[in-house]
């Protein structure tokens, strides 16, 4: 199918922010996501850069924007400025820096605080330990402590990755993805319930009290 006719049969457009500290490797995780490259050269990103990739998920064909938001701390007012209408994020911290775990909860703050989804909870949001080439693969695979860091401090899931060799790349990406459209889904359900039971309430069965309730929410 080509690019033409995928956009033919897009169900949705979604929005991706990859936050984190400078140097984490989220230009390679998007690069390595998108276009399946990892470049050796380290470049700092200024302010953010944009990429875009068309995704199946089931039968529904979908335009996921990926933006890559600078990563130094005085950035964060940009962070705020770039979540607006975010569906989901991965927090990027670095395997090789002791610090950075925890500092990803001060970014993971700065989006808890600014957006909800649509169904008034938190943005779905995939934590993520990068560069695990450069440890040993013991270390690389034993995920219990980034699993009990995940789950006390309120992350959806969380993955160690290698944006240079691939490692959970692609896992990663998918379970935010599947995550986000199942919570649309679920509110996108829920409302069309809603809709359905308000539809069916007859006016002249209630006082009149419930007959304005109706009338203000679009009934007959």
């Amino acid at each position: 199918m080509s690019k033409e006719e995928n956009y033919k049969t897009l169900t949705s457009d979604l929005k991706i922010i990859i936050i984190g500290n400078s140097g984490s490797g989220k230009t390679s995780f998007v690069n390595k996501w998108v276009k399946n490259e990892f470049n050796e050269i380290y470049k700092a990103t200024i302010v953010s850069e944009y990429s875009s990739k068309i995704y199946k998920y089931e039968d529904k064909i979908y335009n996921i924007n990926v933006w890559d938001i600078a990563g130094q701390d005085r950035y964060a007012a940009i962070t705020k400025a770039f979540s607006k209408n975010t569906h989901g994020c991965i927090t990027m911290s670095d395997v090789m820096n002791p610090n950075s775990l925890t500092e990803t909860l001060a970014w993971k703050n700065i989006l808890d605080e600014t957006e909800l989804l649509c169904d008034g909870g938190k943005i779905p949001n995939v934590l993520i330990e990068n560069k695990v080439d450069l440890v040993e693969e013991n270390e690389a695979k034993n995920i219990s402590q980034l699993e009990e860091f995940c789950k006390k401090n309120e992350f959806d899931a969380c993955f160690k990755t290698s944006a240079k060799t691939g490692y959970n790349i692609k896992e990663s990406m998918e379970k935010l993805i599947s995550i986000i459209i199942k919570r649309l889904n679920a509110y996108s359900e829920k409302n069309n319930n809603l809709n359905r039971n308000t539809l069916a309430i007859d006016p002249d069965k209630h006082s009149e009290k419930d007959k304005y309730r109706t009338k203000q929410s679009g009934c007959c």
